[in-house]
């Protein structure tokens, strides 16, 4: 189990660093004896884990584990990864949840988990939504450059349409998205209910999936909203590490 443990310890260094690592790095981030870190990185790469790079020393992933990787993308599509994962927090919560992609200017309902509280399925699959007045579709467009949003919103959002947003509106709010990764609504597009809402994308695939947990407004206070929040991104910061999306990274 020793070499077990200490190669996980060296992946989730690497993932730490987002580079290689050398037998200093061992030395002085996990603590490791000179000889062991020395032992255990050339035991790894004589293995297939790891390569050494010949300029710079550090060993990276070895193809063993690139081919891992590929296998996992292969199998599971980020889709998939949310569905899972949302099933787990609408058990959790008992709250509704969403599965959701951009369309145009629209939110489109792709996936829905009911949830166990009184308030369940209040949108169907394929059911659509301007992306504007969504935590979801918020969740979304916060993850596009302001160029594009411009193009697509700032017409549409006018203060001439009377609208419940106008653009300037619209974008302070995706400011916000943008610092804490999470969109909230409460009696917009439905009322009586609320929801909070986050967005992982795929860069291999280009696919960018929303999800979210919908429940009864009247349960909305601060204190919900933010624990909910907390699930929400834990769940999708694991998926966009897995996926290699660089808006979970930072």
């Amino acid at each position: 189990m020793s070499i077990l443990n200490s190669t996980a310890a060296i992946l989730r260094l690497m993932s730490s660093l987002k580079r290689g690592v050398t037998v200093t790095d061992l030395v002085e981030h996990l603590q490791f004896p000179k000889s062991t870190a020395s032992r255990v990185l050339k035991q790894l790469a004589e293995a297939g884990f790891l390569e050494r790079d010949a300029s710079s020393l550090a060993y990276q992933p070895g193809l063993m584990l690139l081919e891992v990787t590929h296998l996992v993308r292969r199998n599971s599509s980020l889709t998939d990864l949310i569905e899972q994962a949302l099933r787990e927090l609408c058990a959790s919560t008992g709250h509704t949840g969403y599965l959701s992609v951009l369309d145009g200017n629209d939110v489109l309902v792709l996936r829905v988990l009911p949830g166990l509280h009184a308030l369940r399925v209040i949108r169907n699959a394929g059911s659509r939504s301007p992306a504007w007045g969504t935590s979801t579709g918020r969740a979304l467009l916060a993850r596009l450059p302001d160029t594009q949003l411009n193009a697509q919103f700032r017409a549409v959002l006018s203060p001439a349409n009377d609208l419940p947003m106008h653009f300037t509106q619209l974008m302070d709010r995706l400011a916000v998205v943008r610092r804490c990764h999470w969109a909230s609504a409460v009696n917009e597009a439905v009322a009586g209910a609320a929801s909070v809402s986050c967005a992982v994308g795929d860069p291999h695939s280009g696919e960018t999936v929303a999800f979210c947990l919908t429940f009864p407004s009247s349960m909305a206070d601060d204190a919900e909203i933010q624990r909910l929040s907390r699930l929400l991104c834990a769940a999708a910061a694991q998926i966009g590490k897995k996926v290699g999306d660089p808006y979970w990274f930072r």
